[in-house]
């Protein structure tokens, strides 16, 4: 390629400044528009990848839909030399930045940002066109507060994926469902990849965001359930109920797009949205290519959140009950008698009936707004005092059992009270584990099956190892990919919460992800990964909350250099866990 050093200049224009990342010979870059003196964004492939027409039809795609949720498309063009996408440039966090750097967001605030996401996607889908690549990263929290999606359509084609698909217009609904739960709990639990810790799972279901994290009010915890969970089997959603959904709880934007003047700005802040003039509506409708007759409803995007570092906002986005604030007093106006905190209708919204029951981990109970003050902290002292009288039971049973003259060394805690006390179980080697190869795209759809079993027979003899072939091109998720992987099927013989993995392989490195369910796998996995990591000759993979499940899934995306091609070996698979009673 020929833009590929720092300081060049691109259509004497762009001056690139800072490589941000690298993908199969495609470059995303941080540039200097010379003209306009401002800095870009800048998309960057060889003009003879396969990839340019589809970044190139990408790029107009995204041009097209003309929403400021998203990073607009400032230029475009293909010379003999390159294909490049300049966009703007948007100061900030990323969604997954900021969930790393100060947790979770209040629920408000994470209904607030997925709705954002799920109205853009309302109208670019309506347009025919999808972002195709949607996670966390792909969310910017700007400087002023507001939600920008990044690379919309751009990052797909140079993932090597046609975001215009029903397919990719399916996975940005659940991805955006996605958003909601990441921006709830933590966890990743979308289809697309992420380097956020993914979603704990429960038999190979995603559990609710209540299962993770106490306090998410219900409304939010079935609208994931419904998408991500047990739920994911029922007729799926468009981006206009998702956002329906969403909005119904976070409450509809009622704050202008610019920031009110200081003279009066708790009044605008508190303004009912002023609906658009039919001239205006017109003007609106032919800018996105819409009859008149048919434009969406135009509503004003809703006010600056609080900065996410900021325990203690002075004016909180979606509820007054942020500790410390004071609402804005108006006069000749009695305080509503509502409810303090907006919340979605409990028996039904958007047609489907809640709640999803998922996973049989206990949910917590939704927190009770309307406690009276003054009852905490008489819960708190009654809490303490239970506290301690266990406490004290604790210390006398633990006398009573020292003095037991049947307690020894090899009997601790029996005797004449027939105690029987016994420790929490630590994960040890499972045994009796058989191993099934997995090659769904493969012709005949096996990888040396007749050694498969090798991998679990805890034998270190050569002559039982089991490998894949051997190949001329990697495999994967790249555009390129020969395919998106192998596999091994373990079977564990039984119910066990899966802790950890550990490999001896030969060759290195070997890009692994490990999946756990109930069933075996018989074609590609879908969902996101219990784990996945790049393992060497000897490692070993932990499992994020330790899945529940009979079987798993190690399924290889990246196969070591060697031998005139690229060619995974394996000698021997160990799975850690303990029995689910």
């Amino acid at each position: 390629m020929e833009f590929t050093q720092s300081g060049d200049v691109l259509a004497g224009r762009y001056q690139l400044t800072d490589l941000l990342s690298e993908s199969r010979e495609g470059r995303f870059w941080r540039a200097q528009d010379a003209v306009l003196g401002r800095p870009v964004a800048v998309h960057v492939l060889d003009a003879r990848d396969e990839r340019a027409p589809r970044l190139m039809a990408a790029a107009r795609n995204s041009a097209a839909v003309g929403d400021p949720r998203m990073l607009r498309v400032l230029d475009a063009a293909q010379t003999d030399q390159v294909a490049y996408v300049v966009n703007e440039w948007g100061e900030g966090s990323s969604l997954e930045n900021a969930l790393a750097a100060g947790g979770p967001l209040p629920p408000q605030q994470a209904a607030w940002i997925a709705s954002e996401v799920a109205d853009l996607l309302v109208l670019a889908h309506d347009q025919g066109h999808a972002h195709g690549r949607l996670n966390p990263e792909a969310v910017l929290l700007d400087d002023l507060g507001a939600v920008r999606v990044i690379g919309f359509g751009v990052d797909a084609a140079l993932h090597g994926i046609d975001p215009d698909t029903r397919d990719s217009q399916r996975r940005d609904r659940v991805d955006a469902v996605g958003v909601l739960y990441a921006a709830l709990t933590g966890k990743w639990a979308g289809e697309t990849l992420s380097s956020m810790p993914p979603a704990p799972r429960d038999h190979g279901r995603v559990l609710r965001p209540r299962q993770v994290r106490a306090g998410v009010p219900r409304p939010l915890d079935d609208l994931c359930d419904r998408v991500l969970g047990s739920g994911a089997d029922m007729p799926p959603l468009t981006a206009a109920e998702l956002h329906s959904a969403l909005a119904g709880f976070s409450g509809e934007p009622t704050a202008p797009l610019n920031r009110p003047s200081a003279i009066d700005e708790e009044t605008q802040a508190m303004a009912a949205p002023t609906q658009a003039e039919p001239a205006e509506a017109r003007a609106a409708s032919n800018a996105i290519g819409v009859a008149p007759d048919a434009v969406r409803p135009q509503r004003q995007r809703p006010s600056s959140p609080p900065p996410l570092q900021d325990p203690t906002p002075s004016k909180p986005l979606f509820a007054d009950e942020t500790p410390g604030y004071v609402a804005p007093q108006r006069p000749q106006q009695p305080p509503p008698a509502a409810a303090r905190r907006p919340v979605a209708p409990d028996a039904s919204y958007n047609g489907w009936q809640g709640p999803w029951t998922g996973a049989n981990v206990p949910i917590a109970e939704e927190p009770d707004y309307n406690q009276k003050p003054g009852t905490s902290w008489l819960r708190i002292a009654m809490g303490v005092a239970l506290v301690v009288l266990v406490l004290i039971a604790g210390s006398i049973a633990w006398n009573i059992i020292n003095d037991d003259p049947n307690t020894t060394a090899e009997n601790p805690g029996t005797g004449n009270n027939g105690g029987d006390n016994t420790a929490e179980a630590k994960p040890t080697p499972i045994k009796g584990i058989t191993a099934k190869d997995l090659d769904p795209h493969g012709d005949p759809p096996t990888e040396y099956p007749d050694l498969v079993g090798g991998v679990v027979d805890g034998k270190d003899d050569p002559a039982t190892n089991w490998r894949t072939s051997t190949y001329n091109d990697q495999i994967g998720d790249g555009p390129r990919s020969l395919k998106p992987g192998i596999g091994v099927v373990l079977n564990l013989k039984g119910d066990y919460s899966v802790d950890s993995l550990k490999f001896r392989m030969i060759g290195e490195p070997t890009d692994i992800s490990v999946y756990v369910g109930d069933s075996p796998w018989t074609d590609d996995p879908t969902g996101a990964p219990a784990a996945k990591a790049s393992v060497g000759t000897e490692d070993e993979i932990k499992l994020d909350g330790a899945p529940e499940g009979s079987y798993v899934l190690v399924w290889i995306t990246g196969l070591p250099t060697g031998d005139g091609g690229y060619r995974a070996e394996v000698k021997e698979i160990e799975v850690l866990g303990t029995p689910v009673s």
